[in-house]
């Protein structure tokens, strides 16, 4: 199935509904539905992403769809992957594919220079190379300032990578990560200089792969890192790897925004299907109204965050109208709700909600635990939020009045 045809400046250039959209959606959604359906239960089982499945969106065309413009790509179609790749409900899948198409996919389309990293980026693009993130640390945590990986320069050029980063996921089937490391040329002090650098798999060494309470498909690994790598490996520069870190940790969190929308779709969905099918105290359970208002009210919630995270799409190449601020607000918000969505499911499902071989609301609540951490807790994204709050004391001034 070929990608959806969306012509520049975008899929949500004349608003994000209409005809071409929900053509474009549907095709999106055929192409994962076609791509990760046969291979979701192997991956869980077998604890590790299905790098097949990103060789064969590659192929479709549908990565260089999404970034075939510089520097935001097409924002529009990059909800609606999120989107309907959350509908799956297979969440380690969605979250893997975001991590390699906004994350990394988004910080090569901006920062790329030199052959190594055109060479990642049309690699990642037509998934014949997958790249993934490391900024985390075993010390560190959403911190990113509290990063001890050390990238130094080596005498005649290049650098040689030495650290840890603990919660790399996708490790264990990339090609390239993209580590977050102090820079150290030999000149005055290491501590506040950050760069990104990109490190071929050969230099990760795996210390433990991690046993995670949810997103089993999502492989997550603690890496040791050991690479000597040449000059050109350097994102960016010098002193810049929080920035460049800090646009694709943007764009990785507006599509959990999006991922979290197809989510509780999809187990809304769910449990309206049962609340009328299964019968309880002779009728059925849709004609209770504790459980018919309580679905209601998850529903009226999730409309008010899809339009949100559609406003945000057509809003990101705007200066000023939706950045990081407001992008971590939508992310942490986005991640609770779902959270909410999924427990409340599950519960309506009763004894059969809890149950793995019954039903997929047990896992798809295990894994929706997962948003308020990736891409940033729920504590970091609000001190992000706390940041730009700004005091009316002209309206202070004029309606308070202490004795």
């Amino acid at each position: 199935m070929a990608a959806p045809q969306s012509p520049a400046p975008g899929l949500f250039a004349d608003g994000p509904f209409g005809a071409r959209v929900e053509e474009a959606r549907k095709e999106v959604a055929g192409l994962l539905t076609q791509t990760f359906e046969p291979l979701a239960r192997a991956a869980e089982t077998e604890g590790r992403f299905p790098r097949a499945a990103l060789a064969e969106l590659g192929g479709s065309g549908l990565f260089r769809r999404r970034w075939e413009t510089a520097p935001h790509g097409d924002p529009g179609l990059g909800v609606v992957i999120a989107e309907e790749s959350g509908r799956l409900g297979w969440a380690s899948l969605s979250v893997g594919l975001s991590l390699h198409c906004e994350t990394v996919l988004s910080i090569l389309t901006r920062y790329a220079e030199g052959p190594l990293l055109r060479e990642y980026l049309e690699g990642a693009l037509d998934g014949r190379l997958v790249g993934c993130l490391g900024a985390s640390e075993p010390t560190g945590g959403s911190d990113l300032n509290g990063v001890r990986t050390v990238a130094r320069k080596v005498p005649g050029g290049g650098w040689h990578v030495t650290g840890e980063k603990k919660y790399l996921s996708l490790g264990l089937v990339c090609d390239f990560a993209l580590l977050l490391c102090r820079i150290d040329e030999g000149e005055g002090p290491v501590a506040g200089r950050l760069g990104l650098v990109a490190v071929p798999r050969s230099g990760l060494t795996p210390k433990k792969k991690l046993s995670k309470a949810g997103t089993a498909a999502l492989d997550t690994t603690w890496m040791v890192v050991d690479a000597k790598v040449p000059g050109e490996a350097l994102v960016g520069r010098p002193g810049a790897g929080l920035l460049a870190a800090i646009w694709g940790l943007n764009h990785e969190r507006l599509s959990i925004a999006g991922q979290t929308v197809g989510g509780a779709a999809r187990a809304i969905g769910l449990t309206t299907a049962h609340l009328h099918r299964r019968k309880q105290f002779g009728k059925p359970l849709m004609e209770h109204q504790a459980l018919r208002l309580r679905l209601a009210e998850l529903t009226s919630r999730l409309v008010v965050l899809r339009y949100s995270v559609y406003a945000a799409a057509q809003g990101v190449a705007v200066p000023g109208a939706c950045g990081t601020r407001e992008i971590a607000a939508m992310k942490t918000t986005a991640a609770r709700f779902v959270e909410e969505v999924m427990s409340e499911c599950m519960h309506m499902f009763g004894g059969p909600g809890y149950l793995d071989d019954e039903t997929p609301l047990s896992r798809m609540w295990r894994d929706s635990r997962l948003a308020r951490l990736g891409g940033g807790s729920d504590e970091m994204m609000w001190e992000l939020v706390a940041s730009g709050l700004v005091p009316d004391f002209a309206a202070y001034d004029e309606n308070v009045e202490l004795g």
